[in-house]
């Protein structure tokens, strides 16, 4: 067989086979080029109140997820002054900071580990209880201070120094002194004295911990929020706007009780929530995300099924240093911005 010849009979396997190589350089590159091209896993790293658990949650799988469906969720929930400390001593990173005092951002990351917050949402304080609690079937809003300090009921609260769930109860307990007992320390001592002697008094870093012993009978009553018993459906006690701390037109009226936080005298003060992105978050546009969804109309909804107060307007600090898409996402659910100087 001449040359001539050779090429006739073999000249279509020989293309195929020139092509091959191409076909396969092709094939490769667009595999690649596709899976680059796949949404990246995302992580975010929340560090925040106990109480924001519930809805916090449910923002990360109802609302984040749905964009990002590879999303990883590391949070830390815990009392809002230990959450501080993450930062600010143990120089942790973090996408998101929300606390339960807006007094801990400013004081202990702005400027150095924030340059902004936002007051998003109020709260109450309460007497949360169940069906097993001790005089449950008694207790309402008009007798709960003689019920709570009765010699045979133990009573949960969580710690003034670590997580203001514990201050606001004293603050409550002092206001509540006043109102029934022309004396700010009587209900207090009854509980912080009396019953921390006789071990009827239990005190735990993070009030969220409070709910297992609250279930199993371990105590019969958590002074803690009215969100943490609606998130968990628990029974509990409305209080009234002069003892529970939610009005924010009455802080001058809770001013006039105080304890000490830390060796620090701090007074009482309306309970309302804060949230920044810090300095160093590993990944500024998914908290910038997360933030955002707090202010949509789904967010705000989920922040008000979990027992929370919604603030129109919010309270912006520093407003030239949130992210625009942030103030956007709030102005366009038709929040009002009320900028803090």
């Amino acid at each position: 067989m001449n040359l001539s010849q050779f090429w006739t009979k073999y000249r279509g396997l020989l293309i195929i086979a020139s092509l091959i190589p191409g076909l396969i350089v092709g094939y490769t590159d667009g595999f690649y080029a596709g899976v680059n091209n796949q949404p990246t896993s995302r992580t975010l790293l929340v560090d925040a109140a106990g109480t924001l658990q519930v809805p916090f949650n449910r923002i990360e799988s109802e609302i984040l997820k749905q964009q990002y469906p590879d999303l990883s969720y590391d949070y830390t929930f815990e009392g809002s002054r230990l959450a501080a400390n993450e930062i600010t001593q143990l120089n942790k990173s973090f996408d998101v900071f929300a606390s339960a005092d807006y007094r801990i951002i400013p004081e202990q990351l702005v400027p150095s580990r924030a340059s902004w917050y936002i007051i998003f949402a109020s709260n109450a304080m309460s007497v949360v209880y169940t069906n097993h609690s001790r005089y449950a079937n008694e207790i309402d809003s008009g007798n709960w201070y003689q019920v709570i300090t009765r010699p045979d009921v133990i009573v949960g609260v969580s710690n003034k120094d670590t997580d203001p769930s514990g201050s606001n109860a004293i603050f409550m307990l002092k206001l509540a002194g006043l109102i029934y007992y022309q004396n700010s320390t009587y209900l207090y001592d009854q509980l912080y004295v009396t019953k921390a002697t006789a071990r009827q008094l239990v005190i735990v870093p993070t009030e969220t911990i409070l709910d297992a012993q609250l279930e199993t009978g371990a105590i019969d009553y958590e002074l803690t929020y009215s969100s943490e018993a609606i998130s968990h459906h628990y029974q509990y006690l409305n209080l009234g706007s002069k003892v529970d701390l939610s009005n924010l037109t009455l802080a001058k009226w809770y001013s006039t009780v105080n304890t000490t936080i830390n060796g620090k005298l701090v007074q009482g003060a309306p309970i309302l929530y804060d949230v920044t992105i810090p300095n160093n978050s590993p990944d500024p546009a998914m908290a910038i995300d997360f933030v955002k969804a707090l202010f949509t109309p789904q967010g705000q909804q989920i922040i008000k099924q979990s027992g929370f107060g919604l603030l129109n307007p919010v309270y912006v600090y520093n407003q030239s240093e949130v992210p625009s898409d942030i103030i956007q996402a709030t102005t366009q659910s038709g929040i009002t911005i009320s900028q803090l100087s």
